[in-house]
């Protein structure tokens, strides 16, 4: 099988070859997801925006500003790599399927995506890791 076997073209396709597509493509989100490239990208941009974020209520205006970057820098990261390796990929596309199956992902990966287009699970995200980042300090 090579690498450009798979195809995303969700659209009149039967439900098997649209759920062994769909699955196919989420697997190649998990491995994205675990690479080294990935993990460095995303922690190199926790890292950098972590002292922004506080435990309160309020949101500062900051918080937005460093969502919208989050969610381009990332989203932006995983399609180029499942331009990749899905061919014909189309990320709205998979978009669509992915709403139509919010029970068929792993949990972690459905929180790890989630934090594209939440934003109380994204802060929720970097006051966790502020919160391991300052009891480091400590240890």
């Amino acid at each position: 099988m090579n690498e450009f076997s798979d195809d995303i073209n969700f659209t009149h396709r039967s439900s098997d070859d649209t759920d062994q597509e769909f699955h196919s493509t989420v697997g190649h989100i998990e491995d994205i997801l675990m690479e080294d490239k990935f993990l460095e990208l995303h922690n190199d941009f926790m890292e950098k925006h972590w002292q922004e974020f506080e435990e309160s209520e309020e949101n500062k205006f900051i918080y937005t500003d460093i969502f919208k970057e989050y969610q381009a820098t990332i989203e932006k990261y995983i399609e180029e790599e499942l331009v990749k390796k899905v061919k014909n990929f189309n990320m709205l596309a998979f978009e669509e399927e992915l709403k139509k199956r919010p029970n068929e992902l792993d949990s972690g990966i459905f929180d790890l995506l989630s934090t594209f287009t939440d934003f109380i699970q994204f802060k929720t995200k970097f006051l966790d890791y502020k919160a391991v980042h300052e009891r480091r300090k400590y240890d």
